[in-house]
């Protein structure tokens, strides 16, 4: 059976999301809060809105995420003092180390991927994987408004 190339990629996209859900899985996590975790790691204070959109996830998942994890210490809230109904979201000391222990493994499992990938080939993914899409999206909402 001969496969497409679109196929191909479509097959290894979703092969290579189906390896994050498994890793949620085996660490006793939920998609949306090693999510949450992940990018407050990497950015250290974002607002809702901008985790919705870093993340693509729905509001409601990243408003149930943020809720458990301030009533289990790990995150805080602060307002934004030049627009008070901006609420930034940040890890706690606590939530620091949290996400630390259950990411690490993660992390070093995308460190090694991308070590056995090298640098040359990680940027041309990078690159190609963002521009793959942003064009699909381009498509796909031209298509919604047909």
């Amino acid at each position: 059976m001969d496969i497409s190339d679109t196929a191909k990629l479509n097959l290894a996209i979703v092969h290579g999301s189906h390896g994050y859900d498994y890793w949620d899985q085996t660490h006793g996590m939920t998609s949306y809060l090693s999510i949450i975790l992940y990018e407050l790691t990497i950015y250290k204070k974002l607002t809702q809105k901008q985790l919705v959109d870093l993340t693509d996830l729905p509001k409601q998942s990243i408003n149930k995420g943020i809720k458990q994890l301030i009533e289990s210490g790990y995150l805080s809230m602060t307002v934004d003092p030049q627009d008070k109904r901006v609420r930034f979201c940040e890890l706690t000391p606590t939530g620091e180390k949290f996400a630390h222990e259950k990411l690490h493994s993660l992390f070093e499992i995308e460190d090694k991927t991308a070590k056995k990938l090298g640098k040359e080939k990680m940027k041309q993914l990078t690159a190609l994987n963002e521009e793959w899409s942003n064009t699909f999206w381009h498509f796909l909402t031209e298509e919604r408004s047909n």
